[in-house]
């Protein structure tokens, strides 16, 4: 006579079961936070390299005019084009006892610094950073080495005087062209149209007809530049050096506060060079 063995087929426990959820749910937790995190360091890597990319626009612009302007000292001052930008650039400089007392105050009655801010919209306050400063930025499309004498600016229709004004954006005269950054600091460009003053013949002027160049600054976003002088009280000739701090400011990705970037591009005054 045969026996029946009987096997028990008990199921897992609601326990077991409640556990086996809460090991996935933790594991795909620390799974998907690793994943942010290496996405929100790989953004934050590009927007910082973006970001270095426009504030080396900058310096290299800043030394070109410098460098053209002394190559140029031995010219007519109406010949020179880079010693009316360079004038312009060191116009509006500031005396290094503006920055002693580190600028404007904030809503909150604190000094304000521009590495210890709780948003980039504050620089750009009314009565601000940008304002004190005289903040500018350079359109760095506008100069070219092949713009190399008034004449040059004829195909774009407009003369030297003009086109300076679109060479050099301020914040204290032309304020809707700086604006905290949406995205990474960045320049954001328009049209600039043609005129078609400076066209050859007929033919190149049909081409060309109704047709706009972006090489106008239309925006500059988390990006401008502070000249200061390096002494309080200078003559007719100027201080003997100009500091540019290139400025940066926007908000990283997976980051609280603002990260800044800030180079100083150093460059003596033509004017004063043996």
């Amino acid at each position: 006579m045969r026996r029946q063995v009987k096997t028990s087929r008990r199921g897992d426990t609601l326990i077991e079961v409640m556990l086996s959820i809460s090991i996935f749910a933790l594991v795909a937790m620390i799974t998907i936070n690793m994943m942010n995190d290496g996405i929100n360091t790989a953004q934050r890597t590009l927007e910082a390299e973006m970001a270095r990319n426009e504030i080396d626009a900058q310096a290299e612009a800043l030394r070109y005019i410098h460098n053209n302007y002394v190559a140029e000292r031995q010219k007519l001052e109406s010949e020179s084009q880079f010693r009316k930008i360079w004038n312009k650039l060191i116009s509006k400089a500031v005396r290094p006892s503006i920055t002693a007392t580190e600028m404007a105050e904030t809503e909150s009655g604190k000094s304000f610094d521009i590495n210890d801010m709780n948003s980039c919209e504050e620089p750009y306050a009314e009565q601000a950073h940008l304002q004190r400063f005289n903040a500018f930025i350079l359109n760095t499309r506008l100069i070219m080495p092949e713009l190399s004498t008034e004449s040059d600016f004829k195909y774009l229709g407009y003369n030297y005087n003009e086109l300076t004004d679109h060479m050099i954006a301020y914040h204290n005269t032309d304020a809707k062209k700086f604006s905290a950054p949406s995205l990474y600091p960045r320049l954001i460009f328009g049209k600039l149209s043609n005129k078609g003053t400076g066209k050859k013949n007929t033919e190149e002027a049909n081409l060309d007809e109704g047709k706009d160049i972006f090489n106008d600054i239309s925006v500059a976003e988390g990006i401008w530049i502070d000249a200061v002088s390096n002494i309080d009280t200078y003559g007719k000739t100027g201080a003997d050096y100009y500091d540019f701090y290139i400025r940066t400011c926007w908000h990283a990705a997976g980051q609280r506060t603002p990260s800044t970037i800030t180079t100083v591009v150093r460059l003596y005054n033509p004017e004063v060079m043996e």
